[in-house]
């Protein structure tokens, strides 16, 4: 599903790379490192495609765009604040400008799946943008986010 609705909507665009699934070990990796499970769309998605190189984050981009976010940003941010604005994400694409879309991992560590954010790093603040995956990437390969 995932897979054929990302070729439809970028068969024009020279940067996105549909890449081949990603192994079940690697995604149980990347829950591991983030501390949260996963919604199962998400896990859906890295099952039919681990990224495309342009919009959609690997398994292993997640790994790694979490680690960065855990370094960089407790430096300007309480215990607390950081908890809030930073480490209560899942972050799975992102817009190239430091901007990433996510979930929100609520205070019981319970992931909220009932819409699609984008995080805004410079004011660490999140707005929706989407009711989920399927209509992320509609609304991101259409230029509506």
């Amino acid at each position: 599903m995932y897979k054929e609705l990302i070729e439809k909507l970028t068969k024009n665009n020279q940067w996105a790379k549909v890449q081949e699934p990603c192994p079940e070990e690697v995604i149980r990796n990347a829950e591991e490192y983030v501390g949260f499970a996963f919604p199962e769309e998400l896990k859906a998605l890295l099952r039919e495609t681990n990224g495309d190189h342009y919009f959609l984050l690997s398994a292993e981009e997640i790994i790694s765009n979490t680690k960065n976010n855990r370094e960089i940003f407790p430096e300007f941010l309480e215990t607390e604040e950081f908890e809030e604005k930073v480490n209560r994400f899942i972050f799975f694409a992102t817009n190239g400008c430091g901007d990433y879309y996510c979930y929100r991992v609520l205070e019981n560590s319970e992931t909220d799946t009932s819409a699609i954010y984008i995080w805004e790093h410079e004011l660490f603040e999140v707005r929706e943008v989407a009711k989920d995956i399927a209509d992320l990437i509609t609304k991101y390969y259409n230029d509506e986010v």
